[in-house]
């Protein structure tokens, strides 16, 4: 049973099922192109509220994926944040950087089929990948999950989570297009080694949104003091430039539907070349919560996850030690201590502090009346004890 409703987001069907049983020359083609059929009806998934995700279902009874932008370039108040052709081409690099690699180092994907940038289609960017019938799971705590088949989930996650991380960022570069990457063209790449730092470059942005939103509602608590301590306790980049995914929770992980294997890795939007270590605080965030704030973020689930809960602390350095036996290697050859176990803390306070700055850009879009409350109430004052916790941590703070 597929997870989609109705269509929320209104999309003309017809329009898309003409250009895509008809491409024209401009179509940007992936990896595989399928004979589409019509006619075509569609579905919207629940998921992919930042860009609307659509189900197709053409003629001959194959299922497609299509996602596409909110609204036109022009209407857009972040393109960034809605920046789907990126996605496109990481997505139809990586599965031909996947064609020289062994089979435990490729990174599944979707294979991405079209992209059109011709917004009079459908009045904005989309595109169409192969869809992935897999079994999504949304909580790290593997809710319907055998006890006796857990330790196999956690193995495919790491082994997957190591792939993305070893995949050579220097042939990725190739595939992707200076229009759509200028930041990761390879003179770019050369001109900014021994820059800042990933963690360095996050924390100038983060201070600057914190900044502008404070001007609407009020500032995250203890905010210079988190900025210091991550700014003082952050590593350098690891030795490799080294992709990371971005919004590595476990929900965009797609599992076999029987097996404890995954097949496909979803929502690449917020890759970049960066430091691995967020990938894994981000993933591993809801052991280090309290339950209370859990309950929150995963509303209206009732979760007994979170740091309080005994052997919480023992479950996550047994996945650190994980992934780094996956992974094989360290990430620095000459910095020992730039691993993701001394490195914990820091993780984990970058990570709530980013969560901060998330909450609070809810309260403003709230305080301003570009969000709806009924659904954000629940977000937009998280900010605070999310705050409170990180400094708790650092006031606690000791290696795992």
């Amino acid at each position: 049973m597929f997870d989609v409703t109705e269509i929320r987001n209104p999309i003309d069907i017809k329009s898309i099922e003409r250009y895509l049983t008809n491409l024209p020359s401009s179509a940007i083609r992936g990896t595989e192109v399928p004979q589409f059929k019509a006619p075509f009806k569609m579905e919207q998934f629940r998921f992919g509220q930042s860009n609307p995700t659509y189900l197709i279902t053409d003629g001959a009874q194959n299922h497609f994926v299509l996602r596409r932008k909110p609204s036109p370039n022009k209407k857009l108040v972040s393109r960034s944040a809605h920046a789907i052709e990126r996605e496109f081409f990481i997505l139809d690099g990586i599965a031909k950087c996947n064609q020289s690699v062994p089979e435990v180092r490729k990174v599944p994907v979707p294979k991405v089929h079209v992209l059109c940038e011709d917004e009079s289609v459908t009045d904005a960017v989309f595109y169409v990948m192969e869809f992935v019938d897999g079994r999504p799971i949304k909580r790290p705590d593997l809710p319907g999950i055998a006890e006796s088949e857990k330790q196999s989930y956690w193995e495919a996650l790491m082994t997957t989570i190591s792939a993305i991380h070893s995949l050579d960022g220097n042939e990725l570069v190739k595939y992707l297009p200076a229009n759509h990457f200028p930041q990761f063209q390879p003179e770019k790449l050369a001109k900014n080694k021994g820059g800042p730092s990933y963690f360095q470059r996050q924390i100038k942005t983060l201070s600057g949104v914190e900044n502008l939103q404070a001007q609407t509602v009020d500032p995250i608590p203890n905010f210079k003091e988190l900025i210091k301590y991550t700014a003082e306790h952050a590593p350098r980049d690891p030795s490799k430039l080294t992709l990371i995914h971005g919004d590595c929770k476990i929900d965009n992980f797609l599992f076999h539907p029987t097996e404890p294997r995954i097949i496909a890795v979803l929502d690449w939007e917020l890759c970049t070349f960066g430091h691995p270590l967020f990938d894994l605080a981000n993933l591993l965030q809801p052991f280090e919560m309290t339950n209370e704030l859990n309950n929150a973020f995963f509303k209206p689930e009732t979760v007994n996850i979170g740091r309080q809960k005994p052997g919480s602390k023992e479950a996550v350095l047994d996945k650190l030690r994980l992934y780094s036996k996956k992974l094989g290697y360290p990430w620095n050859d000459d910095v020992p201590e730039n691993n993701p176990v001394d490195l914990w803390t820091v993780g984990v306070i970058f990570g709530i502090l980013r969560l901060c700055v998330i909450s609070q850009g809810v309260a403003m879009r709230v305080a301003k009346g570009t969000a709806s409350s009924a659904i954000a109430s629940g977000y937009s004052s998280l900010y605070v004890p999310l705050s409170a916790l990180a400094m708790e941590i650092i006031q606690k703070s000791s290696k795992l």
